[in-house]
């Protein structure tokens, strides 16, 4: 009777083991609970301060706070100080500037959940007393503190108490802060009994031992760098939270947003909007376009850019030109609103913004071909998809986006994984590779994107990922930046930009050279008209001036082309005949024609070498038609009865026949040689070539100078072939 009920209770027994096993199990293959990014902003310190850098602070800082606040959540934010020593004036900052900020955040800051300072690089002077006023530092590997007193002033004894004070309000060790003050004064590293580390002045050892039991003491200062404290050392002694090369990691390590590791202008200040559209293939025009357009955004002191993004892709060297320039902005925060679509290379410019807007239906990425010049569509080669992924992930990771995401946009066999970073208690993403180099810190890997699939990012991808927010509209995105209602201008393409568009086509290109070329030798066959110079110069004009403002011609451009004119000039009216002036000035005309159509110097990809044939092909068939055109032009324009007009006739001349001094006509002579020596008149202006009258005998004649006017006397001085060459006489 008793058998049964043990074997009962023994069979739930394992029921239940089996049960706690399998719930284990479960739970221990569930993902980790999303995590809530705490609000947060980072703020850029660059020396010298000054009060308008206080003042910069305040206002941001205080807008900030009571901007989370009023939230709904109302979450206090961490405010992120990061110290750059400055290119102009490292440690130059006033001691009375720099206390007055380190009042600012040691007082002022009290809806704040925390304030930390980042010191990437070396910070010394006063501006190490705003850093040491924050509640936590972190630090760059190679980064120091110190010395506070700068090295070309001597210590002050004034500012001893404030310095303690600010040691005593932030509870930091007050000896150390004044040995960093104070080169010279014998600082002392106490280790107690009780393996505790204390920095103490050796004025104030007697007293610390009233308190204290002194296991060890030795000088604070290492290889004879006095105050001057390393990241190494202030991370092994606590005073130092954590070493960080990148806002980035700054940000991971305080769970906040990636955006917020950019500076927002708009923090503190009315904001003044600006809204550019950036639409079609993305080429050279593109790159003179927008940096115009910011450039009057910024003379308008605008402090927020919304660039509206509707492009199928282009050029390489466009896209990564327009997104290092929108990367580069610094005053002004820059807003990247996917209309339509930001495929091919063009997924680098939102990438290269601080905030990415979806409208619904834009989709970004898918970046396998590109656009050339001509509208001919090419798949990327493999070194192209590598240089792209690299720059890619740069700028993510400079603008606070998910690096392996902007990766997998342009290598399709990348693959993207989500991890719990155990350092941070963080959800991140990562490539796999990253993610299982680090299996200590990576765990609960799930893929997200798998290898061998193009990424394209949709408005519900994008948040998913984290790559940016959704919209219905225009409307809808101006409310959530807090411009509901508010009428924004709106910059497009103008008629400068229309006009240079249609020039920089290479049909209307070979159209201005083919115009330039053929009016230039009108004007050279028949001198004196004017019109065909200025047709020519007009044409060169538009030229070069619309490649320059699409950016692929510059001054060497322009300047070759002028020297080619010169030599011409000299060829023609200085040294003729001689022929290397000519020669080089034709070279360096066609050279200024072909560089300024094209962004590059020298082919170096498979598709510029193709653009560079394109060129010489256009070049050379409108050498063709030039020649062609001059053909037909010495055959036939005289006889035009419009155009012969245009001409230049030769002055009336009575000839006596009984003047036994005629000359006959030229006809039958086989050589002129024998008009050596004879004097005429000239008919015409000889620039240099024109007509002169030798008796009866009306010839083409070249001045030997620059210019000789209408009836002048002239003296035959060579005779090469059929060029007589004259001087002038008197």
């Amino acid at each position: 009777m008793i058998r049964p009920v043990v074997a009962r209770h023994g069979l739930a027994f394992l029921v239940s083991i089996v049960a706690c096993v399998v719930s284990m199990e479960a739970a221990s293959a569930e993902p980790p609970a999303k995590f809530e990014s705490t609000p947060g902003q980072f703020f850029t310190v660059t020396e010298p301060i000054t009060n308008e850098t206080i003042s910069r602070i305040r206002a941001a800082t205080r807008n900030l706070v009571d901007k989370n606040a009023a939230d709904a959540k109302g979450k206090s934010p961490i405010l992120i100080f990061q110290f750059l020593p400055g290119e102009t004036a490292p440690g130059g900052s006033d001691f009375g500037a720099s206390y007055d900020l380190a009042s600012v955040i040691s007082k002022e800051l009290g809806g704040a959940k925390l304030t930390v300072a980042y010191v990437p690089q070396p910070l010394k002077g006063f501006a190490v007393l705003p850093a040491v006023a924050c509640t936590e530092l972190v630090m760059g590997s190679n980064a120091t503190l110190g010395p506070i007193t700068p090295e070309n002033q001597s210590f002050d004894p004034a500012y001893r108490d404030p310095v303690r004070f600010l040691a005593v309000r932030k509870t930091r060790e007050p000896d150390l802060l004044l040995g960093m003050l104070d080169r010279d004064a014998d600082l002392r590293l106490v280790r107690s009994t009780d393996r505790s580390l204390h920095y103490v002045l050796a004025e104030n050892l007697p007293e610390f031992r009233k308190t204290s039991d002194v296991a060890e003491e030795r000088p604070a200062w290492e290889d004879g760098r006095r105050g001057v404290l390393t990241a190494e050392r202030a991370r092994e002694e606590g005073f130092c939270k954590r070493v960080a090369e990148t806002p980035a990691e700054v940000a991971q390590i305080y769970q906040i947003s990636g955006q917020s590791s950019i500076d927002d202008p708009t923090l503190g200040q009315v904001v003044r909007p600006v809204w550019i559209k950036i639409e079609g293939s993305v080429e050279e025009s593109k790159v003179s376009y927008l940096g115009r357009r910011i450039e009057q955004a910024r003379r308008e002191r605008a402090n927020l850019l919304f660039f509206q993004i509707d492009s199928p892709g282009g050029l390489v060297a466009s896209a990564d030109a327009l997104a290092d320039m929108i990367a580069g902005i610094t005053d002004m925060k820059t807003v990247a609103y996917v209309d339509e679509r930001a495929t091919g290379v063009a997924a680098l410019i939102p990438l290269a913004c601080r905030d990415i807007v979806f409208k619904q239906r834009g989709r970004m990425g898918d970046v396998r071909q590109i656009i050339t010049g001509r509208g001919r569509v090419e798949a990327l080669t493999d070194g192209q998809i590598a240089s792209l992924s690299k720059k890619a992930g740069f700028l993510a990771a400079k603008m606070g986006h998910p690096e392996a995401v902007a990766q997998a946009m342009v290598d399709p066999e990348v693959e993207v994984v989500e991890v719990h970073d155990q350092e941070t208690g963080a959800s991140r993403l990562l490539l796999r590779d990253e993610a299982e180099a680090n299996p200590g810190r990576f765990q609960n890997i799930q893929t997200r994107k798998e290898a061998g699939r193009q990424l394209t990012l949709t408005g519900d991808d994008a948040a998913a990922l984290d790559v940016g927010q959704v919209v219905r509209n225009e409307e809808e995105l101006k409310a959530l930046y807090g411009l509901q209602g508010q009428q924004i201008r709106v910059e497009g393409p103008g008629w400068v930009d229309s006009l240079v568009t249609v020039l920089t086509d290479p049909y209307v290109s070979w159209l201005l050279l083919f115009v330039g070329l053929f009016m230039l030798v009108i004007e050279l066959k028949l001198p004196g008209i004017g019109l065909p110079a200025i047709t020519s110069a007009l044409a060169f004009m538009l030229f070069f001036w619309s490649h320059y403002l699409s950016g692929t011609a510059d001054q060497l451009e322009i300047i070759l082309f002028l020297l080619g004119l010169v030599s011409l000039a000299l060829e023609l009216f200085v040294f003729p005949g001689f022929g290397v002036f000519g020669m080089a000035g034709i070279v360096l005309m066609l050279s200024s024609i072909v560089m300024a159509s094209h962004s590059f110097s020298w082919p170096t990809q498979e598709y510029e070498y193709r653009e560079m044939g394109y060129t010489l092909f256009q070049v050379t068939i409108a050498l063709l038609g030039v020649t062609a055109g001059a053909v037909v032009l010495a055959r036939y324009f005289p006889a035009i009865p419009i155009f012969n007009r245009l001409i230049l006739k030769p002055e009336p001349w009575t000839v006596v026949e009984s003047d036994p001094t005629a000359k006959p006509s030229m006809d039958g002579y086989e050589s002129l040689a024998f008009l050596i020596g004879e004097s005429g008149r000239t008919t015409s202006p000889l620039r240099p070539t024109g007509k002169a009258r030798f008796g009866n005998m009306l010839i083409d004649v070249t001045a030997d100078n620059f210019f000789v006017e209408t009836d002048c006397l002239v003296e035959v001085v060579d005779v090469q072939g059929s060029r007589v060459i004259v001087k002038k006489m008197g």
